[in-house]
Parts: C-alpha cells; sequence; structure tokens
C-alpha cells in the first residue's frame, strides 16, 4: 500500500514535523493588470499535477473574479482556501520552471474533486475524498450504540477519478433497498436477502471502487494516539465535533475534535485534527494538537495489520516498513 498520511505534530510551544522533500519553490511578480506566478522545480526528475501554494495577498490587486492560464493560455482550475492561500496543480519540468498568468476574468465551471461531508444517515461518518482515494473516521452517533471505532478507514477508487462517495453511501444505505431486505427475511427468503446485501454493498467492488481495509478499535490507516506511561495506546474514539474548512475543488480541510480522555493523571485532554487532502495526492496531511498535557507522552502511529490476510502485507522489523 502507498502511505496514507503526511502527519505534523504541535506540543506546547515546540513544533515537530514530519514530512516529504519540500516540494516546489515559488516566486510571484506584478505586472500591471496580471500577475505572474514562476513556479520551479529544483529536482531531476518531472514534477506533474502536483499542488503549490502561494498567499492570496499575492493576487489581491487582481480583484474578486480571475482566471489562472499556464504558458499554453490554458486555464487551470484553483482554489482560495481558508487559510488565504491560492492552490492549483502545477506541471514542471526536471530542473525547470513553469509560469503560470492570472488576470482578470469569470472562470470555468469545474467538477469538485477534492470533497467530503458528515453522513448521519451512516452514523455520523466524515467522509472524503479526490480523485485518488477516499477515507473516512467515525462519529459520535457510532460511539453512542457502544461500538468503538477509531482509525481512518480507506476506500479504493477503481477507474474512476470523480466523486464516488456519495453513490456508494447511497446505494448502500438506501432505506428502501433495506426495507426489502427486511421483508425477504421475514418471509424466509434468506439467500434473496443476502444477494441484495452484496449487490449494495461497498465492501465489494461493483466497478468503481470498495472500502476493502477493516478498522474498528484500532490505528487504521496512520492515525495517532497517545501511549500512556505503560506503552498501551490510549484511543480518543470518535470525534465529538466537527468543522469543514475548505470543500473543493481541489482541497478538503475538515477539523475534528476528540476527547476529552484521561492519561497518566491529566485529566480533560483534548486531540485536535486538522485534515486536508488534495487533488493528485494519495496521502492526507494531518496537523495534530493535544491540549492539557502536563507532560511529554509518547505517540503512536501505525497502520492496522490483520492476521486473517498474511500475505497482504510485507513487515520488516528491522527496516522499519510496512508495505
Amino acid at each position: 500500500m502507498a502511505g496514507f498520511c503526511r502527519l505534523y505534530f504541535l506540543k506546547a510551544m515546540k513544533k515537530i514535523q514530519f514530512s516529504v522533500v519540500a516540494m516546489l519553490a515559488a516566486v510571484c511578480m506584478a505586472c500591471g493588470s496580471k500577475v505572474t506566478l514562476n513556479v520551479t522545480n529544483t529536482l531531476p526528475v518531472d514534477r506533474m499535477g502536483e499542488m503549490v501554494e502561494f498567499p492570496a495577498s499575492e493576487i489581491a490587486q487582481i480583484g474578486e473574479e480571475f482566471v489562472i492560464c499556464n504558458a499554453q493560455g490554458e486555464e487551470i482550475p484553483y482554489q482560495l482556501t481558508h487559510d488565504g492561500k491560492l492552490i492549483f496543480n502545477a506541471d514542471v519540468e526536471a530542473n525547470g520552471t513553469a509560469t503560470y498568468t492570472v488576470r482578470k476574468g469569470k472562470h470555468a465551471e469545474w467538477e469538485n474533486v477534492a470533497c467530503g461531508r458528515q453522513y448521519p444517515e451512516r452514523d455520523d461518518d466524515m467522509a472524503w475524498e479526490n480523485d485518488r482515494v477516499a477515507f473516512r473516521t467515525y462519529g459520535p452517533a457510532l460511539q453512542a450504540r457502544g461500538e468503538k471505532g477509531f482509525g481512518f478507514d480507506l476506500f479504493l477508487k477503481y477507474a474512476s477519478e470523480e466523486p464516488v462517495l456519495e453513490e456508494l453511501y447511497g446505494t448502500a444505505l438506501n432505506p428502501e433497498t433495506h426495507k426489502k431486505m427486511k421483508e425477504l427475511r421475514e418471509a424466509g427468503n434468506k439467500a434473496a436477502a443476502d444477494s441484495i446485501s452484496r449487490a449494495i454493498s461497498y465492501h465489494i467492488d461493483h466497478g468503481k471502487g470498495m472500502d476493502c481495509f477493516a478498522v474498528g478499535p484500532t490505528l487504521g490507516c496512520c492515525t495517532p494516539a497517545l501511549l500512556d506511561s505503560a506503552d498501551n495506546i490510549v484511543y480518543t474514539w470518535c470525534y465529538n465535533s466537527y468543522e469543514i474548512l475548505d470543500n473543493g475543488p481541489l482541497r478538503f480541510t475538515m477539523k475534528l475534535v476528540y476527547g476529552p480522555i484521561s492519561i497518566d493523571g491529566n485529566d480533560n485532554v483534548t486531540e485536535t485534527r486538522l485534515i486536508s487532502l488534495d487533488k493528485g495526492s494519495q496521502l492526507n496531511k494531518t496537523v495534530v494538537t493535544f491540549d492539557n498535557l502536563q507532560k511529554e507522552a509518547k505517540l503512536a502511529v501505525g497502520i492496522s495489520l490483520r492476521e486473517a490476510d498474511p500475505e497482504e502485507y510485507v513487515m520488516d522489523e528491522q527496516k522499519r516498513f510496512i508495505s
């Protein structure tokens, strides 16, 4: 499997970051009624479709309506984010520079690629996706039913760069379909009911993808959790509040708040996750903050492995990797 998230951990006044190599350097030049954005690739490999960021203030002179074009004059999608950034996907050849022009005008209608929402019809799941992959995490309605869910879940997308979650959830949760299955079971026709259940399940690939990853009370796909002094994982379980900050077309961002929990005598410890997913990325970026910790604590990050599928992964504890 590919990696699932880049994690940034914040504690007290010290910031600890785990990240990939710096992506693309950028320079911004103003010229009359347009702004020229130069994106430089310092690596010896082509960087195609990678997300770049500029301060939105750099283009304030253009006004609220504008378009961005590449060197060939083709308009490209962009997004203004909640934290004051202008983002778009750039193509830059190895050791090269690509030029993009911002000018006044009305932009085209773009498909919302990086998007998500809360699904109260499925126990308050928060689910989000882009053109590559989809994720979900579990909400307060699930916890209220006494179930324990924690880590990020993963939907693999197949043969579709378009959003699929609405269709997958809508098909699986259709009340008329569930009413029909109930009637069949009550009439003693379990086989027919089971056949319908398989046909609507998002745990089976029907051509666009599936949820093939079992999570439950585990770290799931690279979800962080505190460790107590005995190195036991202390789960915050399901989120208790959420806020969607960006909802496409190129970036989805949300804030989830967990807890409070108690750990090693520290009461009222809360966890905040700021999660974002960009078009073209298979990785979430997750900024994790723990409040009310009185002393440093260990943190666990991991991917849950299933003994029932021993041939589905390779783990090397000496070389410290899971594939």
